[in-house]
């Protein structure tokens, strides 16, 4: 078991009156030390917590990789390598806090990976999405099943769910002409243009839950809209009941007129079922209806107008629930137009809201995080959280911190790593017990892990 470690040594200024922190920091920033953590003032401690050595997993680079954490603790991983890497490799790997207990190649069978994801079932069984194919492992042996069109799995209650895009045209969503926006330099002077584009249906998320018999198919967002869906995040707790965080845009142009939207779906009794008209038939698998009800949707945010690169946008980062209790935890991400950081870019502000029974809470500032956001639930009303902050300065690192929330506040942050110019996704597993568990690759594409023990 390798040693654990305790948390880097911080500068005290917790004692230091508001001004000289300001100034502390004000200083560190000038002179090229911003790159050491967001330029936050908070009088939070930082938590309370044990890292371990990063440990470097496997010694190929990676594309892409999805990770899952087991009924012991287990952290099981599945890699692929990347286009131009030959044997294209999928890889599976399971972790304990020893480090790498169980490494085996799945498949060199396919020429891409452009779909993978993997989540246990309530049986214990690891369930695998591999572009349009479904793998599981049971008693240690992978087998095939049944094509499907899932881009994501979700353990809830009893359940496996699955998240798919399905094209509006096929489920009565309305026709959309979006307009394009340009300016025309032929002539010498600049003229602006507005021209619409090609007629087109919105895509839209379904959602369906594995059956004995297949995929039952359960619910669509946004039927009726012309809004395009972006993004998703998707959590469960115990009860099986969805909670859904998801990003639209008004039609092809997805940086205009930007929404984050909330959904809760709860299981129905038969009674209230036979009410309800929620089932539709698509997909690769047949299954017999199963209706849910589906809770008003709740928009948290928005940003009306075109949201460009430089003029602002919108994230709708992710969400979390706590089994026990289904309070979820959602955070957003926004560009302040009037505030830019030495390079010139504008400053993003992170906020997150507590959600119970549907209603969306008070937001909760959080670090001036520019990359991405992972939430997990640490039960009990708490939630722990990974953010990505740039440095924009010359030595142009990444930084991964930790933080937890509770009493309605976020802590001080802990640095977990830095890489130099490259930093791919970042995947965070908690097994709602002391453990944490945080995977990213480095610059040479090396999957990397390090456990947090609270």
């Amino acid at each position: 078991m390798p040693a654990e470690l305790g948390p880097e040594p911080k500068l005290d200024i917790g004692s230091l009156s508001r001004i000289t922190k300001v100034a502390i920091l004000s200083v560190l920033f000038l002179f090229g030390c911003a790159g050491r953590g967001p330029l936050v003032v908070t009088d939070r401690p930082s938590p309370d917590v044990r890292l371990s050595p990063e440990i470097q997993l496997l010694d190929v680079p990676i594309e892409r990789f999805s990770a899952a954490i087991d009924q012991d603790g287990r952290v099981h991983v599945l890699a692929s390598a990347p286009p131009h890497v030959l044997p294209k490799e999928l890889h599976h790997l399971v972790i304990g806090i020893e480090g790498v207990l169980n490494q085996e190649v799945v498949t060199t069978s396919y020429k891409s990976y452009d779909h993978l994801d993997i989540a246990f079932d309530s049986s214990g069984n690891l369930h695998a999405i591999v572009d349009e194919d479904h793998f599981v492992m049971e008693e240690g042996v992978w087998r095939t099943l049944q094509k499907h069109s899932c881009t994501k799995f979700i353990s809830g209650g009893e359940d496996l769910f699955c998240l798919s895009r399905v094209e509006g045209k096929d489920v009565g969503a309305p026709l959309n002409v979006d307009w394009n926006f340009g300016v025309d330099f032929s002539a010498g002077v600049g003229v602006c243009c507005v021209l619409p584009s090609w007629p087109h249906y919105p895509d839209k998320l379904a959602l369906a839950r594995k059956t004995p018999e297949g995929w039952s198919k359960l619910v669509l967002f946004d039927v009726e809209t012309k809004f395009e869906i972006v993004t998703t995040s998707i959590a469960a707790d115990k009860s099986g009941t969805l909670h859904v965080l998801y990003k639209t845009g008004e039609g092809g142009n997805v940086d205009r007129d930007l929404q984050c939207a909330y959904a809760r779906i709860e299981p129905m009794t038969l009674e209230e079922s036979s009410e309800s008209n929620q089932g539709f038939s698509s997909g690769y698998e047949e299954a017999p209806h199963t209706f849910t009800k589906v809770s008003d949707r709740v928009v948290v945010k928005k940003r009306f107008g075109l949201s460009g690169p430089r003029s602002g946008g919108l994230q709708c980062d992710d969400i979390a629930a706590d089994p026990e209790t289904g309070t979820a935890l959602i955070t957003i991400k926004t560009s302040k137009t009037s505030t830019r950081d030495r390079d010139g870019n504008y400053r993003r502000q992170v906020f997150s809201h507590i959600v119970e029974e549907g209603k969306i809470g008070p937001q909760v500032p959080m670090y001036d995080f520019d990359g991405v956001i992972r939430v997990e639930p640490a039960g009990e009303g708490r939630f722990l959280a990974l953010g990505v902050w740039w440095e924009q300065g010359f030595r142009g690192y990444k930084f991964i911190y930790y933080l937890e929330y509770r009493d309605g506040m976020w802590s001080a942050p802990v640095e977990l790593g830095k890489e130099k110019r490259w930093l791919s996704d970042v995947v965070f597993l908690s097994d709602l017990d002391r453990r944490a568990f945080a995977l990213w690759t480095n610059k040479d594409r090396r999957l990397i892990g390090r456990w947090i023990e609270r």
